[in-house]
């Protein structure tokens, strides 16, 4: 390769509806202040179109997930998810990525990072954006690979495969450190623009959220990404930052993520055919990362997820009154491309909420292994542009970030 370029090795893998580049951390530079301008130029973030690089030009597929052994003893493996912006130099490191990170166990493993057994392989995960120790466990065939093949099907994934699971039940205070319920309350009152006071509920469990009844803001619950020029997903956003300053976190963040819940009722699905509301128990709907931020997300995040299962199965909150616990153990969460399953369970002790179990399963699929190159004049451009704070805005975690 030329003195112009760097090559970095890579993997890209699908993981739940998401699709990643993977990268060892050992790869990338070790002042942690080029990562952002690396990922800028590797995605192609400039451009919206995402041409210029190896970027999807969707939220779903404009994301890296960063990997390296760990050296904290209750862990495999450190693992730092970054969302590359699309049609602007930015990119955002304060949340995880659910639906990818089940993938971090099978990139673990092809990766030689953990050893792998016939079976099934756990893989003890550090998310450094969240500051929480996760485990995923990755079914493997008899040399130990992990296996893609399967009977298991997942909303918005075409064709089936195999089920890797991640237990998210240490989870808790994701985004700011805190409690599962960031206030002290199971239900707050916010005031939304044009709407007036919204009764909600935020939990900071994976990702942290703000749940709103759909109606309470105007909207049916049942909007579809093709609705967001109707300024659908902006009334998300209102209430994004109404409860941002119910919280007093800035703006600038992402969390907590805005989901709006309705009950059952059929529906017209997103990718042909319908939901019965007999098949689900409560629909959903997301409008919360920035590079989506004028339309709804066509499926629903992983670390969503969780956090609106354990919102179901807790009482108090604005969610439990439209569970109907169709499957005991499990929730059935209706987002426009079909239903997600998730484990939950959950107990009051002593004045308090404890988290017993939240599961989440997802399929993944390797799909290429080769080397992605960088501009050194693209990130020497960059750095010139971008202010060294900017270039860490939202903080990539620093290296040996230890847990609460």
């Amino acid at each position: 390769m030329s003195a112009e370029m760097v090559a970095i090795p890579a993997m890209v893998i699908r993981g739940g509806t998401s699709k990643g580049v993977y990268l060892r951390g050992r790869d990338l530079p070790a002042d942690r202040s080029l990562w952002g301008p690396y990922l800028i130029d590797m995605f192609g973030a400039r451009d919206a179109r995402q041409i210029d690089g190896i970027g999807g030009a969707m939220p779903t597929t404009s994301k890296c997930c960063i990997v390296e052994e760990s050296a904290r003893p209750d862990a495999d493996v450190d693992y730092t998810f970054a969302q590359i912006g699309i049609g602007e130099e930015r990119v955002y490191w304060d949340f995880n990525c659910g639906n990818l990170t089940p993938a971090v166990g099978t990139y673990a493993i092809l990766a030689g990072l953990v050893p792998a057994v016939p079976g099934r392989t756990s893989v003890r995960v550090y998310q450094t954006n969240t500051r929480m120790l996760l485990t995923v466990d990755v079914p493997t065939g008899p040399d130990g690979s992990p296996l893609v093949a399967g009977d298991f099907r997942m909303a918005g994934v075409t064709g089936p495969g195999a089920p890797v699971t991640t237990d998210f039940s240490r989870a808790i205070g994701a985004s700011l450190g805190g409690g599962l319920f960031p206030t002290g309350r199971r239900t707050d009152v916010i005031t939304v623009p044009g709407v007036g006071e919204v009764t909600c509920s935020i939990l900071d469990l994976a990702n942290m959220c703000v749940f709103f009844r759909a109606e309470d803001v105007g909207l049916t619950g049942l909007e579809m990404p093709a609705d967001g020029p109707l300024g659908v997903a902006e009334r998300f956003h209102e209430v994004r930052r109404a409860a941002q300053d119910l919280l007093g976190v800035d703006h600038a963040t992402t969390t907590p993520w805005p989901v709006g819940v309705t009950a059952a009722r059929d529906f017209a699905l997103y990718g042909g055919g319908t939901l019965a509301a007999a098949d689900y128990d409560f629909a959903v709907r997301f409008a919360g990362i920035q590079p989506m931020r004028d339309t709804l997300h066509e499926a629903f995040p992983g670390t969503a997820s969780c956090c609106t299962a354990v919102a179901a199965v807790t009482e108090g909150t604005v969610v439990h009154d439209l569970y109907p616990r169709r499957k005991p153990g499990s929730v059935l969460l209706a987002h426009p491309s079909g239903v997600s399953v998730v484990e939950a369970a959950t107990h009051d002790e002593d004045g308090g909420c404890v988290v017993d179990a939240v599961r989440i399963a997802r399929t993944a699929r390797p799909i290429m292994r080769g080397e992605v190159f960088v501009r050194k004049a693209e990130v020497e451009r960059l750095c010139s542009a971008i202010p060294a704070e900017d270039r860490i805005r939202s903080a990539v975690p620093p290296a040996g970030a230890v847990a609460e």
